[in-house]
């Protein structure tokens, strides 16, 4: 059985009640009604009329990892996000005052990339974000269903294997081989959602090296495997870099067109000001 609840924006973190290893899935949007950008759980999708155009950014309304979570999946075109719980510390959680594994929310940083307060950002805000968690705890079995214990000790066990499955998966994601396969899909990501002209040269050769680790080509624990993360990390560091300078674009921008209109106001002011002295 699965539980289904509205993430909540009158809290700074939620509690989600989930076991390490398990899954939860956000599903849901929310549209500023000020500059129409889209916010999921995991990414900012800026319209093609925002200042620097159209791009989707990485950040979304939760912190997953502060938060004691870890991406698997996320989809700015249906804005379903997947993410399983760490077992891993949670600072976010700790600063709020709630019970790790919890969803703590970015209005803050959201808020700064539009140059308003988080009062203003919520107050743009339409639409919501549910959270679902698969419930993995079986429920008491009535006297008249013992016949069927057998399947659920068959269910049981069956769990117990894709736990182990994923404790092996986990141990080999850690592994160096799993840690440069990691760098290589998630620099390919965000090629994907870069701007085509800095993607175009750079996605092919990324592509090339995901392939090459797939079939273990690459020993990612020698010389030639610590080549290849190294210029993976250059990639990625360079897309960073380009995403904020974007971001600083748009926020130059902004502050620009303030200030223009700021000053018009005070020049206005000026004129009606100077007309009344001449008529007195």
């Amino acid at each position: 059985m699965t539980q289904t609840f509205p993430l909540r924006r009158d809290r700074v973190a939620q509690h989600v009640d989930v076991a390490p290893g398990g899954e939860i899935v956000l599903r849901g949007k929310l549209v500023c009604s000020t500059d129409g950008s889209i916010i999921d759980a995991a990414t900012t999708t800026w319209p093609a009329g925002a200042p620097g155009g159209g791009s989707v950014d990485s950040g979304g309304l939760v912190d997953f990892a502060q938060g004691g979570f870890h991406v698997t999946s996320r989809d700015p075109a249906t804005h379903e996000v997947r993410a399983i719980a760490t077992g891993d510390p949670a600072p976010a959680c700790a600063l709020a005052g709630v019970e790790a594994p919890c969803l703590p929310l970015r209005l803050l940083p959201l808020a700064r990339a539009r140059l308003q307060t988080t009062q203003e950002l919520a107050s743009c805000l339409n639409g919501g974000i549910t959270v679902e968690v698969p419930d993995a705890v079986l429920p008491p079995v009535a006297p008249a269903a013992v016949p069927y214990v057998q399947g659920a000790a068959v269910l049981l066990g069956a769990l117990a294997i894709a736990s182990i499955g994923w404790v092996v998966q986990r141990r080999r994601a850690r592994s160096p081989h799993g840690r440069l396969l990691e760098l290589a899909k998630r620099t390919r990501a965000k090629l994907r959602a870069a701007d085509p002209v800095v993607a175009a040269p750079l996605l092919p050769a990324v592509e090339a090296a995901l392939g090459a680790l797939k079939q273990r080509r690459v020993d990612a624990a020698s010389a030639e495997g610590k080549r290849v993360a190294e210029v993976l990390r250059r990639v990625e560091l360079r897309l960073d870099a380009s995403v904020e300078e974007a971001r600083a674009d748009r926020e130059q921008q902004a502050a620009d067109e303030l200030v223009r209109e700021i000053e018009g106001a005070l020049e206005a002011v000026d004129e009606v000001g100077g007309a009344r002295r001449g008529r007195a």
